[in-house]
């Protein structure tokens, strides 16, 4: 019987052979893709790692037998397309240029695809950013036992929660600004409306009449609002008394900083130090506690407290935060009293 001729190999290939890589069979696909076929945006990137030489030859055959039948020569950290996921020592490749030839796996490297970062700004319709479950720039999260809405536009990232103390409707408030310019705030501009038939504005309250004026003990006593969001069956509606309807959110997301955190943390130190409740602390805590007006500069923040008025019993509400030339909502709901 005849003895049959072994193909002649080359040094790198023979070394490729042993360093193939074993998880390349996995990753690459077993057909081999249409020339005018683009790669998908979510796909890894495959590229010419060759340390220690200047490039890598692409052969016509699988073997790279000697003398090479060199196709093209590749640069390392060329992008390639690889066509084969041939289990031996030699890939089938794609250059930029469309040729098609073999390399040795050793020689390939397998970027991974960049995540595509979500997006970070809520939209805008005619100067106005709404909190929407799930909406880019829209995040809430738990905070001291709290539900926290948190919207970011612009650079700027805007966090409220709201409280019924009983006696006033008291929502913490903190203001980030990421942007390139400083930005101004005037909590006495900030508008809380009740939604509904029978809703009105419940004004603002200013803190230092508060602290003047203070006559009722559960100022610190609370019940805490669920973030609530209108229905996306109208979402260029504009929200009024007789076209939002709202449906509860429980479900948290975790992907915002939390910068109402400085606040609560101030706020419950205030309330541990107060031991009997007399009305002198109640009035200071108040004055030291409440969000004042100012400018907050780049990479800098604030937060603190706005009191408004109460109804008689919240249900529905819309909380309106001018930052600059836009308004900012945030819709939320009180559980429904029986």
């Amino acid at each position: 019987m005849p003895i049959k001729k072994l193909p002649k190999f080359s040094f790198p290939t023979i070394l490729a052979l042993f360093l193939l890589p074993s998880s390349f069979a996995q990753t690459a696909g077993q057909a081999e893709p249409s020339a005018a076929a683009p790669a998908a945006s979510t796909a890894p990137v495959w590229r010419i790692n060759c340390p220690g030489v200047p490039n890598v030859p692409m052969t016509a055959d699988a073997e790279q037998s000697l003398p090479l039948q060199v196709v093209a020569t590749l640069k390392c950290g060329e992008e390639v397309t690889p066509l084969s996921s041939a289990e031996g020592y030699t890939v089938k490749v794609r250059n930029a240029d469309g040729k098609a030839g073999f390399v040795a796996a050793m020689y390939l490297k397998k970027i991974p695809a960049a995540k595509r970062p979500r997006p970070n700004s809520v939209s805008l319709a005619h100067g106005v950013a709404r909190w929407q479950e799930g909406e880019p720039g829209c995040d809430q999260f738990m905070s001291n036992g709290t539900l926290v809405e948190s919207l970011t536009v612009n650079g700027v990232t805007v966090q409220v929660s709201l409280h019924d103390t009983g006696w006033k409707l008291r929502s913490n408030v903190a203001i980030a600004n990421a942007g390139a310019e400083a930005i101004h705030i005037e909590p006495s501009q900030f508008i809380l409306d009740e939604i509904g038939t029978n809703g009105r504005p419940l004004f603002y309250q200013d803190p230092e009449q508060l602290a003047r004026n203070v006559t009722h003990q559960a100022l610190w006593t609370e019940s805490t609002a669920r973030p609530a969001e209108i229905a996306s069956s109208q979402p260029s509606a504009p929200v009024s008394a007789t076209s939002a309807r709202y449906k509860s959110s429980f479900v948290p997301s975790a992907s915002a900083t939390n910068y109402l955190l400085q606040h609560q943390y101030a706020e419950d130190d205030a309330v541990r130090k107060q031991g009997k409740q007399v009305l002198v602390n109640t009035a200071l805590q108040i004055r030291a506690l409440a969000l004042k007006p100012g400018t907050v500069d780049p990479n800098d923040q604030v937060s603190g407290a706005v009191w408004f008025e109460r109804g008689k019993n919240p249900q529905q509400l819309v909380l309106r935060i001018p930052i600059q030339d836009l308004t900012l909502e945030f819709p939320l709901s009180f559980k429904q009293q029986k």
